[in-house]
């Protein structure tokens, strides 16, 4: 599932429902620890990001992800996908991008501001502008419209600078073609390689370890270790006794009806056959076959079995063509206009939309509905409970953070609110110990008697003391003796595999055979068989190197400029063979690939233009880090 999410991202309907979402996410309501308490996190220029804003920009990223995936989306992927990091990262950008916007001049008018709030859907009726819904919708969200209409005047300059960007990227027919072939083009390799391990006769002298060490202590250097006590304050330990009112539970459920809401769903079926616009001969193709696939549909035929044999969708053709319920905005127009307008069991007219042709059958229809309010009322209960019990566990942990600051330990607060205190023995970096890796990585960054400010770990608070450290220092060499004896000897190893591999090298240039060569030395060929050029080759590990490598052969440069060293071994690479591509193919298939590799270009421009701007504030002084922010949200 991860994986799927980060490398298809872009796929047609993910990239629709995300446009969906991002309409509506500013108007979800979240809770923070303490919203009066505005802790810093990070300032740039005159700019603050305080705690309490990155942690409802996150929580907003989650739910956004949440209302997408569903139970599928877990605590686990939120951090392999560094929601955090990209939370504040996203807010850093921001504010980096508007004040670079100012500085060159840019502008946006009254007249582009009015389109944009009347062009947005969510605040239409029956299609226009309606200034009741839009009022609602606001009130709802509790946003001012001065405050809402500020926001979106900042996204609209934020989309003026971005597009005065990209306006200049461009791909060229050359680079298309270059690409194209990198991505298809197949290559077959003959392999030799070396492992420093079977040289054998190396044995570093008592000197030579003494130089070794001297000139890389650095790597032998030892930890610094730290022993912490902490105290932990769990929201459910405050949970009993928390009163909560049947107004409280009511006004929540009117203003956020939405969450209880769920919109009109239809289950549906697709059989897609892939098509070109501009190529209008293909598409012509394209549609005859749709047409005749639709045709034995329409006269019963079994369509999960049809959109096996015939959908070129990979997503969707093994399921039969299922895509599951989808609703208002999660589709483009085409295929939401003709899905939402069929009966159960209806097979549709052959539908174009920018990917091709489809076929669609409507398995069932739920109509829009709301949950009433006796059927939420104990989860809503619920929820305003954890709430206030989160901020009674933050105000708890705050005011350890706060006493303990002044008494220089936590026992006394621990003594007088009868809490367990907990402490670990010294540890390192390396060691384990029980205790979460954002504390344990919080605790090393401590010295001693310092106390920490409440560190979140999922929903519980924590406040650390170190009570003992020990700085990082270099160990005399009698401590590590064996150690670094033994990464000479690797590396003496490692120096006679290299230059052993480079005279075989050199030979094979000068126009020695290879196979008799390799015989001579007694080493093995490996035949990778045929890969495509831009991926690792089949038996061995991939690196940049080797990847780089491997793209620079060519008939008249068969063997690349010097070994690799990979996988613990070094690698001398033949190119054996090429399986060209096929011209015809890479002619139908040349605008698409055009538009991809548009799109990387100018992924690449903003993520580079990004990292200059930051660069550019960080050298001016303009940019500072207040506290890490896997700790602070």
């Amino acid at each position: 599932m991860l994986d799927f999410m980060r490398k298809h991202a872009q796929s047609w309907m993910i990239k629709a429902a995300l446009g969906a979402v991002v309409v509506v996410f500013i108007f979800w309501g979240i809770w923070s620890p303490h919203e009066g308490r505005q802790r810093e996190l990070v300032k740039i220029g005159d700019q603050v990001i305080t705690v309490t804003e990155a942690s409802r920009y996150y929580q907003n990223l989650r739910e956004r992800y949440q209302s997408l995936y569903g139970e599928r989306f877990t605590e686990e992927m939120a951090r392999k996908l560094n929601l955090k990091e990209r939370a504040v990262k996203d807010l850093v950008n921001r504010v980096l991008l508007l004040n670079e916007a100012r500085r060159i001049g840019l502008r946006v008018t009254d007249e582009e501001m009015e389109a944009s709030i009347h062009g947005n859907p969510a605040f239409q009726k029956d299609g226009l502008f309606d200034k009741a819904t839009y009022t609602r919708a606001l009130q709802r969200a509790r946003i001012t419209a001065k405050d809402f209409e500020a926001n979106q005047r900042e996204g609209l300059l934020i989309n003026k600078l971005q597009g005065l960007v990209l306006s200049s990227v461009m791909v060229s027919d050359r680079e298309v073609l270059d690409a194209y072939r990198q991505g298809f083009e197949k290559i077959n390799l003959d392999l030799l390689s070396l492992n420093p391990a079977d040289f054998k006769d190396v044995s570093p002298t008592p000197e030579e370890v003494k130089e070794y060490f001297s000139k890389h202590k650095e790597e032998f250097k030892r930890p610094a270790r730290v022993k912490v006590r902490y105290l932990s304050f769990d929201p459910k330990d405050y949970l009993k006794g928390i009163p909560v009112s049947d107004k409280e539970i009511q006004d929540y459920y009117e203003n956020n009806k939405e969450k209880f809401g769920q919109p009109k769903r239809v289950k549906v079926r697709h059989i897609l056959i892939k098509a070109e616009a501009q190529d209008k001969e293909g598409a012509a193709k394209a549609r005859q076959k749709a047409e005749a696939v639709r045709e034995e549909a329409a006269q019963g035929k079994d369509f999960a079995k049809l959109a096996k044999q015939y959908s070129e969708d990979p997503g969707t053709k093994d399921r039969g063509g299922d895509l599951g319920y989808i609703s208002r905005g999660m589709v483009v127009p085409e295929f939401e206009q003709a899905a939402f307008s069929m009966k159960p069991g209806e097979v549709s007219n052959v539908i174009q939309t920018p990917y091709g042709f489809h076929i669609l059958k409507v398995d069932e229809i739920q109509e829009a509905s709301t949950q009433p309010l006796e059927k939420v009322k104990d989860q809503i209960e619920l929820l305003l409970k954890n709430r206030q019990a989160r901020g009674m566990a933050y105000d708890l942990a705050d005011q350890a953070f706060a006493q303990a600051s002044k008494d220089r330990s936590l026992e006394k607060f621990a003594a007088e609110k009868k809490l367990p205190l907990k402490e670990t023995p010294l540890f390192s970096s390396d060691d384990k110990v029980d205790l979460d890796p954002k504390l344990k990585s919080s605790a090393l960054t401590m010295a001693k008697g310092d106390v920490s400010p409440a560190l979140r770990v999922g929903e519980t608070f924590v406040v650390l003391q170190a009570v003992e450290k020990e700085e990082a220092r270099i160990p005399e060499l009698k401590e590590v003796e064996g150690q670094v004896t033994e990464a000479l000897r690797k590396e003496k190893q490692k120096e006679k595999a290299l230059a052993r591999a480079k005279e075989i090298l050199e030979k094979l240039k000068k126009g020695a055979d290879f196979k008799a060569l390799a015989g001579q030395e007694g080493l093995k060929v490996e035949e990778t068989g045929f890969f495509p050029r831009a991926s690792a080759p089949p038996k061995v590990s991939g690196s940049e190197e080797l990847v780089k490598a491997v793209m620079t052969l060519s008939a008249k440069s068969p063997y690349p400029e010097t070994p690799i060293f990979n996988d613990g071994r070094y690698l001398i690479l033949r190119l054996k063979g090429v399986q060209e591509i096929d011209m015809a193919q890479f002619e139908t298939q040349k605008d698409g690939f055009r538009r991809s590799l548009l799109l990387q270009k100018q992924e690449a421009v903003v993520t580079n233009w990004m990292e200059n701007l930051l660069a550019q504030a960080k050298a001016r002084g303009d940019y500072k880090e207040y506290q890490p922010v896997n700790e602070a949200i």
